[in-house]
């Protein structure tokens, strides 16, 4: 077998970027870039932590037994940007793979089982690892470490996804390309992650609207110093325990999939500033967000049934019985997803520190533009010059726009024009809501979103799911239906449109617009 081949990315501008491709036979496969979690280019530490850590990947498949989805075995990285592989692998493979995966799933009683059983269990024990590894640790461990706590994540995707693919074929027959929407709506409810965080969140808006104190400070638009003199409140000591109690419990937890993302211990701010949004704008009550999303998949159940003829309601029951948990299992990942990229980043910054009090770095962050071999031996002393061009180079891949698919591009229907007054998306939460767009960049910029409001953005995390709960609609400009926006606007009972190209440049802040999450529109006024 010949090793993998060369290639080189071209960017818009010209720029070119050679690069190998991750396994022989690899340019064969269709690869579409990863913008829904790693919107920016890598920093040369992710990229050299996503090298080292295969090993920790793999043996987190191999201990259960498991082969991954091909979207999972590796990730291409061309350049600094990542891209994951689309083209599945033969029907003759996948069958093999799907008999393996309905054994584990059985185990276990179904995938929410082998979730909280087998997978949740690893990535926390991987968790409280990094977090005990002190800075002058091996990186090389700390990466495999990495990779096989988050592939924990991914082998419990891969039971969902085969169930899943078993539910849109038997629905595709009779509710044709509404078969997806279905499948997933059948699926939805149930109690979750990133909806418990919301409810904590909305819990202490609830204690600041009660403490005069506090809602006065809140109000004064000043996160950071509002912060400090509640500290200094005394009628605010309720509040601040409360509050301290929630960056305690989620402190880890990162913003999002990248590394450069700071967590909610280090920039306290950031949740602070939900509180404020959630004060400020009227948000739905839990118990009204259970409803609604019990209520959708009411319906979605009975419009199956309908539509199913009645040999097959049984083979329908079963597998949505399979599905059990659906929702909670993906926000679970996703949540551990992010705790886990948090620990290594505060790895990397406490082994940065170490650096910066030997005089050979200005900030603990500044590892991320540095790799082990830059540090470790006889390496140069004085990084900083090291430093300051690579972080000049990753600037100038950020103004970048690389290719959105490379490899092999599979054919596929072009999508129908829509009216210059019409943005088109996908489907990935029904119904209709026109009022003002709001453009956020980030959930620290929550408290401009006011009740009532259609949240713009290129991609929501789950540290983004408190707005949802203030937003008649969601648009972003990347993502699918399993996307953490879609699965979390049809749990909100809101219409969303993902993957909107270029939305947030397309869409004005505070323009008129109308979503259909059904039709995947987005129609502009104004």
């Amino acid at each position: 077998m010949t090793g993998p081949a060369s290639s080189i990315l071209r960017c818009d501008d010209g720029t070119e970027l050679p690069f190998e491709w991750v396994y022989p036979d690899a340019e064969q496969s269709e690869w579409i870039r990863d913008r829904s979690h790693w919107p920016q280019p890598l920093t040369p530490m992710e990229v050299w932590l996503r090298q080292a850590g295969w090993p920790g990947a793999d043996r987190a498949w191999a201990e259960v037994e498991m082969e991954p989805p091909a979207i999972f075995y590796r990730f291409q990285l061309a350049g600094p940007f990542l891209y994951a592989r689309t083209s599945p692998y033969t029907l003759d493979r996948l069958a093999v793979m799907a008999k393996r995966y309905r054994a584990v799933a059985r185990r276990y009683g179904n995938a929410q089982g082998f979730w909280q059983q087998y997978a949740q269990p690893r990535i926390e024990a991987a968790c409280a690892q990094l977090a005990n590894t002190d800075g002058d640790a091996s990186l090389q461990s700390a990466a495999e470490l990495w990779a096989y706590g988050f592939h924990q994540t991914f082998t419990s995707s891969a039971l969902l996804m085969e169930a899943s693919l078993r539910l849109n074929g038997l629905l595709t027959e009779s509710a044709g390309t509404d078969a997806a929407l279905i499948a997933l709506e059948v699926t939805q409810g149930g109690d979750n992650a990133s909806q418990a965080i919301d409810g904590e969140i909305g819990e202490l808006a609830r204690l600041a609207r009660e403490t005069p104190a506090v809602a006065r400070l809140l109000a004064s638009g000043a996160t950071g110093e509002a912060l400090e003199s509640l500290r200094h409140e005394p009628t605010a000591a309720t509040f601040v325990a409360a509050f301290d109690a929630l960056v305690e419990k989620h402190g880890s937890r990162s913003q999002g999939w990248e590394l450069v993302l700071p967590t909610w211990r280090e920039r306290p701010t950031m949740p602070f500033s939900l509180i404020c949004a959630h004060l400020e704008s009227e948000s739905v009550s839990p118990e009204e967000l259970t409803a609604r999303s019990a209520a959708i998949r009411r319906a979605a159940t009975e419009r199956a049934l309908g539509l199913l003829p009645e040999d097959k309601h049984a083979d329908f029951a079963r597998i949505v019985a399979e599905l059990d948990g659906y929702v909670g299992v993906r926000e679970g990942r996703a949540y551990w997803q992010m705790v886990i990229s948090g620990e290594v980043r505060g790895l990397l910054l406490r082994k940065g520190a170490g650096l910066v009090q030997d005089g050979r770095i200005d900030r603990a962050e500044d590892i991320l533009f540095l790799v082990p071999d830059d540090f470790e031996g006889d390496a140069v002393a004085d990084l900083r010059r090291v430093v300051a061009e690579r972080g000049a180079e990753w600037e100038r891949w950020r103004q970048l726009v690389p290719p959105d698919i490379i490899g092999t591009p599979a054919t596929a229907p072009v999508a129908a024009a829509g009216a210059p007054d019409e943005l088109r998306g996908a489907p990935a939460s029904r119904g209709q809501v026109t009022g003002p767009a709001r453009i956020l960049h980030g959930p620290e910029e929550g408290v401009r979103l006011k009740s009532g409001d259609i949240l713009v953005c290129v991609m929501t995390t789950p540290a983004w799911t408190p707005l949802f709960s203030m937003a008649s609609g969601i648009v972003t400009e990347t993502g699918g239906p399993l996307s953490h926006p879609a699965i979390t606007a049809r749990e909100y009972g809101i219409p969303a449109v993902v993957a909107v190209k270029d939305a947030t440049a397309r869409i004005r802040d505070g323009q008129m617009i109308t979503v259909d999450g059904g039709a995947g529109t987005v129609s502009l006024s104004g």
